[in-house]
């Protein structure tokens, strides 16, 4: 589902649900409760009844398949890198130059702040809410940052320059869910299109 502004946080689903969740079985429908959950209110905040009664699961059901909160967290943050990555490269790889293919990437941001409402990243969101950066939740995100490092490393050749996207990506997620608009990311595009950055 796309966010619609004015509309309850409750549309703010990825909408890769459509893409991945075919046959709604129990394992599935407790994953897309989590992504609403989580979204709307946060990973502490959200318990694992909650999860149950909205994903109109038997708690048997859950735990079949997820033996902890942290084994749901793990697999929700999984799926939302994969879906992630997967609208990163889909716009960026029509793109023909390396310049294109940077401002495409900063375009993505916008694009998912009007689809999901200035949240920000996911990612970071788990992360602010951990006791301790450590753990299997902790190494997913790890993860998760390592390969959009490596994303621009790949995307350009001087590895300084890589560096310095990489960071002014991270900023763009962050400012934008700050601000609660894309200016930031805005800016960024077009000093990127005057070779100035």
């Amino acid at each position: 589902m796309i966010y619609k502004k004015g509309k309850t946080d409750r549309l703010v689903c990825f909408y890769f649900y459509l893409c991945f969740m075919k046959n709604n079985s129990p394992k599935e429908r407790v994953l897309e409760a989590a992504t609403l959950l989580f979204h709307q209110y946060g990973y502490n905040s959200t318990g694992i009844n909650a999860v149950i009664e909205e994903a109109k699961v038997a708690k048997s059901s859950f735990y079949d398949h997820y033996k902890t909160k942290d084994d749901l967290a793990v697999a929700y943050l999984k799926a939302r890198h994969d879906y992630w990555f997967m609208g990163l490269t889909a716009g960026v790889e029509k793109m023909r130059t390396v310049k294109e293919r940077i401002i495409a990437a900063f375009t993505y941001i916008i694009e998912m702040n009007e689809k999901e409402g200035y949240r920000g990243c996911a990612f970071l969101n788990m992360l602010s809410e951990l006791p301790e950066h450590k753990g299997k939740i902790y190494n997913v995100i790890h993860q998760h940052k390592t390969e959009l490092q490596a994303y621009f490393k790949a995307l350009v050749t001087d590895e300084n320059r890589a560096f310095m996207l990489y960071m002014l990506f991270e900023a763009g997620l962050t400012e934008s869910q700050v601000y609660q608009n894309s200016a930031y990311v805005k800016k960024t595009i077009e000093l990127l299109k005057q070779d100035l950055i």
